[in-house]
């Protein structure tokens, strides 16, 4: 017979990601999913399962809800385990799961769900009203020699991933004592990170609520600013002391030709082209180590030497940008079977002297860099035809062990005298594998 299990995690490649894991065992039916607390509760009382497997943090808050659903669940609900996923391998935040007194309960960290049937292991003990709780949290905990030997011998057991029934044979006793030894084993546990089970997993609340909202706060920052600039401001800093002149590389890269496709398709296709472009083309600018300064429409400028200085700069910039050529190339070759059109991009590179911080008012600011350096880069792309890397002296120089051909100046918009300009160029083949 089946067991029937609920998934609740917010990520949907994660939650899919496990139901397809689940899908490739004999006797294990995923009957529902949910995306977030509320939603878990409800998909519990409506199916009944045999087993709900949560995330520890979902919306709303992205706190503790897997644990505080776990117990609810087995209030509302005796018959059913619950498997909480996470992250977190401090041992504190399973004895918030495991430190109250019930049965049916697990605590997997999320890095050995592709290891092996861990997962499939934790769901057959918690069906059967065994806990579990995961072997490296079981082993930190088994490293405290002042235990009695009786919690030695069950925590050294459970550091090897042994479910009651093994534990049962080893010891010579029944699934239901060792139950017992368990339950009895985490109340002392948790005890022992505070004043009783009861406060401990209070007090564990409240701290990590207080590092949630620091952490989302962070969070929510990095995705408006780089990470490097987010860091400095939660440390104290100002946006007025975070401005710095320094030298960096510019790259610009635009779609050619995309206004006229944009005019000929649906609006949904033209999304569904660009999401699927910009998104390839981030990849490749963090993969270098850049940073994404802004998107412009189909176009894309990103940073390579701030916030954070490299002596490089110049090299990965131009690295970088015949990355994004060969990538575009890639997705042309994947849409080609979709009847798409093919897109082409060209890319302008710049170094010099930049100012870096934020800009902005009324209190809305931005993270970018400004100067004659960034308006060159720009003006360099819009020369660039598709599939084309254009550099100027500066970068070429910066970068000698990047080929490059010089295509003589260039007239630019804005400015007076022409720009000497360089094709960066593919590295050629080994020189033993020429002729």
């Amino acid at each position: 017979m089946s067991i029937r299990v609920v998934l609740g995690d917010d990520n949907v490649l994660v939650r899919e990601g496990v139901r397809a894991l689940l899908s490739a065992t004999d006797d294990i039916d995923v009957v529902g999913v949910a995306e977030d607390a509320p939603s878990l509760l409800a998909a519990a009382g409506e199916h009944l399962p045999d087993v709900v497997v949560t995330d520890i943090k979902m919306p709303p808050n992205f706190q503790l809800e897997g644990i505080e659903c776990a117990h609810e669940i087995r209030r509302r609900h005796p018959g059913t385990g619950v498997v909480v996923l996470s992250a977190h391998d401090d041992e504190a935040y399973a004895l918030a799961l495991l430190g109250g007194g019930d049965s049916g309960l697990a605590y997997l960290l999320k890095d050995r769900l592709g290891q092996g049937d861990d997962l499939e292991r934790a769901i057959h003990e918690v069906a059967k009203g065994g806990s579990l709780i995961d072997p490296t949290i079981a082993a930190r905990l088994s490293g405290d020699r002042q235990r009695s030997g009786e919690d030695q011998e069950i925590l050294d057991l459970m550091a090897k991933g042994l479910g009651y029934a093994e534990m049962a044979e080893q010891l010579g006793t029944t699934p239901e004592a060792i139950d017992r030894r368990v339950t009895e084993l985490f109340q002392r546990l948790a005890a022992e990170a505070g004043r009783g089970a009861s406060t401990a997993v209070d007090e564990l609340k409240r701290l990590h609520a207080a590092v949630v909202v620091s952490e989302t706060s962070a969070r929510t920052l990095r995705s408006f600013v780089p990470s490097q600039f987010a860091d400095r401001l939660a440390s104290g800093a100002t946006t007025t002391d975070l401005q710095e002149e320094l030298e960096a590389t510019i790259l610009f890269s635009d779609i050619r030709g995309f206004s006229t496709l944009a005019e000929q398709l649906p609006a949904r296709e033209v999304a569904t082209m660009l999401a699927r472009h910009l998104s390839a083309m981030a990849e490749v600018v963090l993969d270098h180590g850049g940073t994404i300064d802004k998107f412009a429409g189909d176009g894309v400028m990103a940073i390579f030497g701030a916030p954070e200085p490299m002596p490089d700069h110049a090299e990965r910039a131009m690295r970088c940008a015949l990355a994004m050529q060969a990538r575009q190339q890639e997705l042309n070759w994947e849409t080609w079977t979709e009847q798409l059109p093919q897109l082409g991009i060209g890319i302008g590179v710049n170094t010099g002297t930049v100012i870096a911080g934020t800009i902005g008012g009324a209190g809305r600011l931005e993270y970018t860099v400004l100067g004659d350096a960034v308006n060159l880069a720009q003006r360099l792309q819009s020369l660039a035809e598709a599939g084309e890397v254009l550099a100027t002296a500066a970068t070429a120089s910066a970068a000698p062990r990047i080929p490059t051909e010089a295509v003589g100046p260039r007239e630019v918009k804005g400015r007076k005298e022409p720009v000497e300009t360089f094709r960066v160029l593919p590295p050629g083949p080994p020189a033993d594998q020429i002729g």
